[in-house]
C-alpha cells in the first residue's frame, strides 16, 4: 500500500467504463514512484483492461524549442521514457491486472497516424476556435515559466498539442474508455473531445477524461512500549 489514495475529480460517470488508459507524463512528479503506484492500483481495482500510455517521444518538441536538433531531441525524449520504465517496471509487473504498456513512438507506425496528424494540422489552419485554444495552451506553458517565447519556441511548442491530439485520437479509437491523468487537460483537447471543433478528426469523443488527485493516507501511530 502506498502513502496515497486516488480521487477522481468531476467525472461522475467514470464507473461506466471497463477500460482505462493511464496517461504518463514522464516529466511530471505526479507520475512518479508512489503516486504512479497509487494510480495503477486504483485502475486495477476498477477496470478490466488497463493501458499505460508513456508520453516520451512527444517531448522532443520541447527539446527542439530549446535549440536541439531533431535527432538529438528525439534521443533525449526516448531516454526519458526508458528511464521512467526502468524505475517503474517492478510496479507494473506487480499489478494484479496485467497492463499493456505503449510508448509514444509506437503510434508513429500506426496506419492512420499520418492522415490523422495532417487532419489536425489542417484543422488548426481552418478553425479559429482550435487555433486560439492551441495558442492559448502554448502561451500558458510559457506564462508558468514567467517569460514570453521566441517565434521558434512558439512554433515547436505549437506542434506539441497537435501531435498529442493525433496520438490520443488513435489511442481512443483503439481502446475507448476512461483516460486517467493526474493533471488538467489542455484547453484544445477539451474542446475537441467535446466535439466543438468539427474540422478536427474524430475519435477523442470515444474517451472520457478524468483528472485524479492524491490524498495522503492517515497512518496510525505505533503504540509505545510499556515498561511499567
Amino acid at each position: 500500500m502506498t502513502r496515497y489514495r486516488v480521487k477522481i475529480c468531476k467525472s461522475p460517470e467514470w464507473r461506466r467504463h471497463r477500460a482505462a488508459t493511464l496517461g504518463v507524463s514522464v516529466t511530471s512528479q505526479n507520475c512518479q514512484g508512489e503516486k504512479f503506484a497509487a494510480i495503477l492500483a486504483f485502475a486495477a481495482a476498477h477496470f478490466e483492461t488497463i493501458r499505460i500510455g508513456v508520453t516520451d517521444a512527444l517531448y522532443r518538441h520541447n527539446f527542439m524549442a530549446e535549440g536541439a536538433a531533431q535527432p538529438e531531441a528525439r534521443a533525449q525524449a526516448d531516454a526519458l521514457g526508458a528511464i521512467w520504465l526502468a524505475r517503474h517496471q517492478n510496479i507494473i509487473d506487480g499489478c494484479q491486472v496485467k497492463p499493456r504498456v505503449v510508448r509514444w513512438a509506437e503510434w508513429y507506425a500506426h496506419s492512420d497516424y499520418t492522415e490523422v496528424m495532417e487532419g489536425f494540422q489542417q484543422a488548426y489552419r481552418a478553425s479559429r476556435t482550435l487555433r486560439e485554444a492551441v495558442d492559448a495552451d502554448v502561451s500558458k506553458f510559457y506564462q508558468r515559466q514567467g517569460r514570453k517565447p521566441s517565434s521558434m519556441e512558439f512554433d515547436h511548442r505549437r506542434d506539441f498539442p497537435l501531435e498529442e491530439a493525433a496520438v490520443l485520437t488513435l489511442q481512443a479509437r483503439a481502446l475507448p474508455g476512461l483516460r486517467i491523468y493526474p493533471g488538467t487537460e489542455l484547453q484544445s483537447l477539451r474542446l475537441m473531445r467535446a466535439g466543438l471543433v468539427p474540422e478536427a478528426p474524430r475519435g477523442l469523443e470515444q474517451e472520457q477524461f478524468a483528472r485524479v488527485q492524491f490524498e495522503t493516507r492517515k497512518i496510525a501511530a505505533k503504540p509505545r512500549a510499556s515498561f511499567g
